[in-house]
């Protein structure tokens, strides 16, 4: 039971520095976007966000999916039972063949982009839009050509997490990305002048941006492992382990990338603005999945790795159980927050200059949708960690490809009578389903991960997350009904009270009902007599 205590305890620790650079690196992201949402116009927004999802849909696919999936478990594997001069061996190695391919998939990318015009144009019938004006088209294409070498810097910098995270190293992975957001705000707000269209300020922001978390990540990963060059040692018998793990997780990641890939090609077909829309509220609902879903799953998939090489069923079933109770007791609260306070937010964070009251509401309306679906999002980054740890990375893929194909038949179905709604709607339904089977196909192999004290702790974490919302919900209306204006530090005074509040309740009501995620928490912050 203590080592189960201390993983917890360490899980804990990793993920609250995790979710701290990733706090970071998410708050000003939202800076980012206030800024771009601001000062770039819709037609030149919605062109830049869809050119920037291709390179960012391969980095999601392969760079850091197989860092946390394909490599950490061979990683973790050889660190534990080679010598320090092997592991680095192996680690060289890998970094060649991933060079390799990043290189080549740059090349083919490129190659298709031409194709993007008529496969807009196809999807006209289904959502039943007007055509898009030739000359955005065109821009579109040639923002798409200019961002996608992105690609390659950022898939090198993502490599560099799956050494760094068996080395227990989480800072530079989770503040490397502030990097991207300050160089795309730095060249908004300091370029956008000197082109004839905006995007192309922002297109100078990513190739700044990518150069430098590509080099800080390389400069960590040789302070922490010793490696910095490839070796290109393509033989090595660890690429063709990494590759039979690295097949599977391509496919499986690639579902939920091609899901993203297909929602962005259905909004843009959509009138100006939708894009941006869909992305905006996408960015809100993200914050709370990547500081704690994605922190949680990243710190609990080395000890699952570890545990699993071991065979020690009981401790990947007790690490995956505090995964989805400190998962829960982190995103729940966000999750209601945000259905609840969703169009406030909204305008408080964007609505100025191009990003006008209709942008707010179609925003509002779209975080609402996918707010919905914040805890499947969150729970399904935590199961999958185990399978991976135990290098099965079939099932994920097959139940992903499963809600891959019914996100692209809901959107068939929904875009053309709902339009940007229906596309958030198949999103949070197929994200649904793909958390349950996935739930359930881990029960069927460590037994019911589900027990007294999880549901206990479930249910007070519930109970305690309604409370609070429903304070954030009346502190706001009442000091909104109140204000004396609408300006912004109207706005901010009314948000800012009732989140702020809303906050403070969660946490005493979590103390009072002992729900023991607050005391893990507290207890890595330093905080141990704030729950005694």
């Amino acid at each position: 039971m203590s080592d189960n205590k201390e993983t917890n305890r360490r899980v804990t620790r990793f993920a609250a520095v995790f979710a701290g650079g990733t706090m970071l690196s998410r708050v000003l992201g939202l800076v980012r976007d206030m800024v771009i949402g601001g000062l770039v116009p819709d037609a030149s927004r919605d062109a830049f966000l869809f050119a920037f999802r291709f390179p960012n849909m391969l980095r999601d696919m392969l760079g850091e999916g197989a860092a946390n999936a394909a490599f950490v478990p061979v990683f973790a594997e050889a660190r534990e039972r080679d010598t320090e001069a092997k592991y680095r061996e192996l680690v060289s190695a890998c970094l060649s063949a991933m060079i390799l391919l990043f290189g080549a998939l740059t090349v083919i990318g490129l190659l298709l982009i031409p194709w993007v015009p008529a496969i807009i144009e196809a999807l006209r019938p289904l959502t039943r839009a007007e055509p898009k004006d030739a000359e955005q088209l065109r821009l579109t294409v040639r923002l798409i050509y200019w961002t996608f070498p992105y690609l390659f810097f950022i898939g090198m910098a993502v490599f560099a997490m799956g050494p760094l995270f068996v080395a227990r190293h989480y800072g530079t992975p989770s503040w490397s990305p502030v990097l991207l957001n300050l160089a795309l705000i730095a060249t908004c707000l300091g370029l956008r002048d000197w082109f004839p269209d905006p995007a192309w300020a922002l297109v100078t922001g990513v190739w700044m941006g990518g150069v430098a978390q590509w080099a800080v990540m390389w400069i960590a990963m040789k302070r922490h492992t010793g490696v910095l060059l490839p070796n290109f040692r393509l033989g090595h018998p660890a690429i063709r382990r990494a590759a039979w793990l690295l097949g599977p997780v391509i496919l499986g990641q690639a579902a939920g990338e091609v899901n993203k890939l297909v929602d962005g090609f259905f909004a843009y077909s959509l009138s100006d603005g939708v894009v941006s829309a869909l992305f905006y509220a996408n960015r809100l609902v993200q914050l709370p999945l990547s500081v704690f879903g994605v922190a949680v799953a990243v710190a609990i998939l080395p000890d699952i790795s570890r545990a699993a090489a071991r065979r020690d069923d009981r401790a990947m079933r007790e690490t995956l159980l505090h995964g989805y109770r400190q998962s829960f007791f982190l995103a729940a609260p966000a999750m209601f927050g945000l259905l609840v306070l969703g169009r406030p937010i909204v305008r408080l964070l964007f609505e100025r200059g191009h990003f006008d009251e209709n942008m707010t509401n179609m925003t509002s309306i779209a975080l609402f949708y996918y707010g919905l679906g914040i805890l499947s999002f969150v729970w399904v980054k935590i199961s999958v960690q185990g399978f991976y740890a135990e290098q099965n990375t079939r099932t994920p893929v097959i139940i992903a490809s499963a809600s891959m194909v019914l996100n692209i038949l809901l959107n068939c179905a929904l875009a053309g009578p709902l339009g940007y709604r229906g596309l958030a709607i198949a999103t949070t339904l197929s994200f649904t389903v793909n958390f349950f089977l996935l739930y359930v196909f881990l029960c069927n192999r460590h037994g019911l991960l589900w027990d007294a004290a999880t549901a206990s702790a479930l249910g007070r974490t519930a109970l305690a997350t309604l409370i609070a919302t429903a304070a954030a919900y009346g502190l706001w209306t009442r000091i909104a009904l109140r204000s004396a204006g609408d300006s912004l530090g109207a706005q901010c005074f009314a948000a800012g009270t009732a989140i702020s509040g809303a906050c403070l309740l969660y946490l005493c009501l979590c103390k009072a009902m002992k729900i023991k995620e607050l005391h893990y928490f507290v207890e890595m912050l330093g905080w141990r007599n704030a729950t005694r």
